[in-house]
């Protein structure tokens, strides 16, 4: 029995890993067409309405932590063989949610009343079409919100495929809706349409995926004081997570429309719709594992962990690196392919936002394993330090700085976040930090690093402009990162090596 779960599991994993990979591609491309098609649409003005809006709701309704507990809990749950528990739990987290959402439409109804004296810097014309705007969006994700635990129950029971081909679906029919849409000159309200509507459709499927599979029955009388208060007891501090990792992206565009301009917003939303594209690459792999990681910390099957932390962390590292890198080489170059002139400051406000990554994205899986531990306490304080950062040096900065003070502000913030979390992991977790150091930072870090230098410089002396030059440029500092990973691995890392030719090797004989 535990040798199929685990073979259903690493079936799931590697099929997921390719479907997401493929999700991140349809949200690139789609994405690098649609925003600057999106915004010559709606205009400056109108795209930052847009997000100002979704930032208030965005960064307002949240679970408090309570989707972690049920997919903690759950996984739990399974690899215990208590799966009676699983039906009470979601019955308790259930109710729990209909009252959260009765909360949520009550603040949202109140603070409507408040938006004109929030968001001052705006027209009255703005501030009109903003107020319609939060309207839309607030109803829609107070319905939404009720749904929440629908991915923690797919991720708990590894029906990792079709979750991630939820995330596909919603980005084309968001698309699709929304072109036909402004198309048709119905113009901002459509964009905010468009998403409740793939999102109404998408949740539909992850209720039918679950009940198919699973034919839970939600009983809303039950009660049990204990596993409330594990519940709570769990998800105080995975809200303190939430909250705080709000005021850091999230909080942005209002402190923005608040005391810059929505201009400055738009400006903003390109460089951060960036980060956001490239930080979908880096949390693909850890998302996947945490019934894997359930299994092996409760196992006590600690170097079954660190060997996965390691493997992974190399991947993530190796992609931050190759994305970070390959944009400050070429970056410019896309920024005024894609979006145009006016928008030349956003390759250096990009380049800012990633730097950060590198030290977040190669722990992203261990910091899954704290979520397991029941040790997101750590994580939770560091985040309230990042948060607090943030906010203080946004209010500092914008005011003279717009956008570019933003995302300085995130970034040094973010700096701060990804290096005191690697104390929190060594704290807390069964992990072998100096190795995991060695093998992923010193060992690509140091030679991916010389060649950025090499690259960008190489790359002066390619005079070709335009698509084409583009593509060469992006061709070279390709070829020369994947010869230096090579290079590193063969001397230095023959056993990650190893596992990148056993897993081509299995794939091909698949």
């Amino acid at each position: 029995m535990e040798q199929n779960v685990e073979v259903h599991s690493r079936n799931q994993i590697k099929v997921a890993t390719l479907v997401s990979y493929i999700s991140i591609a349809v949200n690139i491309i789609s994405g690098l067409l649609f925003t600057p098609w999106l915004i010559h649409q709606l205009g400056d003005g109108d795209y930052g309405i847009y997000s100002i809006g979704t930032s208030i709701i965005t960064l307002l309704i949240m679970d408090f932590g309570i989707s972690e507990a049920v997919a903690k809990y759950v996984a739990q749950y399974r690899t215990e063989g208590k799966e009676e528990k699983v039906t009470e739990l979601l019955s308790l987290v259930t109710k729990i949610y209909l009252i959260l959402a009765l909360i949520f439409l009550i603040l949202f109804s109140v603070l409507y009343f408040f938006l004109g004296n929030i968001y001052a810097g705006l027209t009255a014309g703005e501030l009109i079409k903003l107020k319609n705007v939060y309207i839309m969006i607030a109803i829609y994700n107070v319905f939404a919100f009720a749904f929440t635990p629908l991915s923690g129950i797919m991720l708990a029971y590894e029906h990792l495929v079709s979750l991630k081909l939820c995330d596909i679906v919603l980005r084309l029919l968001t698309i699709v809706i929304t072109i036909i849409a402004i198309v048709n000159g119905l113009g901002l309200y459509s964009a905010v349409m468009a998403n409740a509507i793939a999102g109404v459709a998408v949740i539909a499927y992850k209720l039918y995926i679950i009940q198919s599979n699973h034919r839970f029955k939600i009983d809303l009388a039950y009660q049990d004081n204990d596993l409330l208060k594990k519940i709570f007891s769990f998800s105080v501090w995975v809200a303190l997570l939430v909250i705080t990792q709000r005021c850091i992206y999230s909080i942005t565009p209002s402190i923005l429309g608040a005391l810059s301009s929505s201009n400055e917003v738009t400006l903003y939303s390109v460089s951060s719709a960036l980060e956001g594209y490239a930080y979908s690459f880096g949390s693909v792999i850890s998302t996947l594992f945490l019934a894997k990681i359930t299994r092996q910390l409760e196992s006590g099957d600690h170097e079954g962990f660190n060997k996965l932390i390691i493997t992974t962390g190399k991947i993530q590292f190796l992609l931050c690196v190759i994305i970070l890198g390959g944009f400050i080489c070429v970056g410019n170059d896309f920024i005024n392919l894609w979006m145009g002139n006016g928008y030349e400051i956003t390759y250096i406000m990009t380049v800012i936002l990633l730097i950060p990554s590198i030290f977040i994205w190669p722990f992203m899986t261990a910091s899954v394993g704290l979520t397991v531990a029941n040790r997101v306490k750590g994580p939770a304080l560091v985040n309230l330090g990042t948060a607090c950062i943030n906010i203080l040096m946004e209010c500092i900065l914008v005011g003279k700085l717009g956008a570019f003070g933003a995302v300085l502000s995130i970034a040094v913030a973010n700096s701060f976040k990804g290096i005191a979390l690697i104390f929190v992991y060594k704290k807390y977790l069964p992990i072998r930090l100096h190795q995991f150091i060695k093998e992923v930072f010193v060992v690509y870090g140091i030679p991916l690093g010389i060649m950025t230098v090499v690259g960008r410089n190489l790359l002066k002396f390619i005079s070709l402009e335009g698509t084409f030059g583009f593509i060469i440029k992006g061709i070279t500092i390709l070829i020369l990162y994947t010869i230096t990973i090579l290079l590193a691995s063969k001397f230095w890392d023959c056993e990650f090596c190893q596992f990148i030719k056993g897993y081509i090797r299995k794939r091909k004989s698949e």
